[in-house]
């Protein structure tokens, strides 16, 4: 008997998979994109082996993902911005290679592709596909891997839909001059659009980078869209990438995130999350420590007002000793909004002289925001120094009042009392213009 529940999983599914299909007939036959095989290896295997979560899932127990399949999507069309569209979203002071992606692809006449390439290789991966060479080698893996072998039925889907991301690889030893910024723009008139981002990025041995990533909109309706990215890193031995992602998407949007690092010996991943926008924002944060002498920082800020929902969940596989963790989120919650916050470190048996400490700490505003942290700790070896803490509450009386009684109005002490609380992450960003950005987003939020 098939019970409501399951037909819905089921019509969810088939429309993806009509979507898909109506992709291939816009095509006429040419299957132009190099990738074409790997996208029809990736639907297959959804329609026949992959369903999409469910709150029985443990790691999806608070959020239910029924609302983000309920759209008819379609494929975003082609569109046009100029370089005067992007300005706003561009850091004021920063000097950056830009790359940019528009409803998901690469757009090379926006970005510096032509300088950036005379540093690292840079390249789309349609074309990377179609060379031999060492893209060709690790993006098949990874878009092969993806499609063929990950349990996750939004990275699936994402490589079925993907149409061109791109591939950067830092030259071992090389130092990267400028940071990367990768700008992601969606542009949504009257369709509801799925939008595929994807990234692949090598550090190579001893070499150094920054990359930053920021998701905004330039929507002209009401109707939602789903971004549904994939970015994948890789660090080679003692490579260091501090990697920013700033997340802004209208909060009519649907936003699931999957970064998923890999990190050799003696190298260094720093990531940078802030989360306001978006109507439900799911994040995925893994990383796999493949050997000893790494060092993982994991730091996030989320703000959720009206009806958002932000949900963060992070993964460090300590399976190697001698390895260092640090994990700090802090988040607000106003409204109606609800947040989430699932941290697991796991230190394998034979990972000794593991270091992994994790807190997350919320505010929520009130009586009818919600938050659920699990802050998780496996641990299968002894010689270890490990910790993890949460903590939710409101804002200090206290210190309202003292603010209050300096003669500031009672939005002007909390809206300052909130941007304090958050001082812990923003002064952790090492750029200026980002840091200012970031904190100029947050007195927006707090207006």
């Amino acid at each position: 008997m098939t019970t409501p529940k399951t037909r819905d999983k089921n019509d969810s599914r088939k429309k993806f998979i009509e979507l898909f299909q109506q992709y291939e007939n816009s095509l006429n036959g040419q299957k132009d994109y190099a990738g074409h095989a790997i996208q029809k290896t990736a639907i297959q295997r959804f329609s026949n082996d992959m369903n999409f979560p469910t709150r029985r899932n443990e790691d999806w127990k608070y959020t239910n993902v029924t609302q983000v399949l309920q759209p008819l999507y379609e494929q975003p069309k082609p569109v046009d911005i100029s370089a005067e569209d992007i300005k706003p979203f561009l850091f004021e002071g920063l000097d950056a290679y830009v790359l940019v992606f528009v409803n998901g692809t690469y757009n090379k006449e926006l970005s510096s592709r032509e300088e950036l390439s005379k540093k690292i290789i840079v390249q789309d991966i349609s074309s990377g596909l179609q060379e031999d060479g060492p893209t060709k080698a690790t993006t098949s893996e990874y878009l092969n891997r993806w499609a063929s072998e990950v349990k996750n039925s939004f990275m699936v889907l994402n490589t079925a839909f993907a149409q061109n991301g791109i591939y950067m690889c830092v030259p071992d030893g090389l130092e990267l001059d400028r940071p990367v910024h990768i700008l992601n723009i969606a542009y949504t008139e009257k369709e509801s659009s799925v939008i595929s981002p994807q990234k692949i990025v090598v550090a190579g041995e001893n070499s150094k980078m920054t990359v930053i990533e920021t998701y905004h909109n330039l929507t002209n309706s009401e109707q939602t869209y789903f971004t549904n990215t994939v970015t994948q890193l890789v660090l080679k031995r003692n490579a260091t990438v501090d990697h920013y992602r700033i997340q802004d998407e209208d909060e009519t949007a649907y936003f699931i995130n999957n970064t998923e690092i890999e990190q050799l010996r003696d190298s260094t991943y720093s990531s940078y999350a802030v989360d306001l926008g978006g109507k439900l924002v799911r994040n995925n944060l893994n990383s796999i420590l493949k050997d000893s002498g790494t060092t993982t920082n994991f730091y996030g800020l989320y703000v959720g007002v009206n009806k958002q929902h932000i949900d963060n969940q992070t993964f460090i596989d300590h399976a190697h000793p001698h390895c260092d963790s640090n994990e700090l989120y802090k988040g607000i919650l106003m409204d109606k909004a609800k947040g989430v916050f699932n941290g697991k470190i796991m230190v394998r048996r034979d990972a000794q002289k593991t270091n992994a400490f994790q807190q997350n700490h919320s505010l929520v505003l009130s009586k009818t925001a919600k938050m659920n942290s699990k802050p998780q700790l496996e641990i299968f070896a002894d010689d270890v120094k490990c910790s993890h803490g949460a903590t939710i509450g409101q804002l200090n009386k206290e210190a309202l009042y003292y603010m209050r009684s300096r003669g500031l109005s009672e939005k002007e002490a909390v809206s300052i009392l909130k941007q304090a609380f958050l001082t812990e992450i923003t002064e952790l960003i090492k750029m200026d213009p980002v840091k200012e950005k970031v904190e100029q987003m947050l007195v927006d939020k707090f207006k």
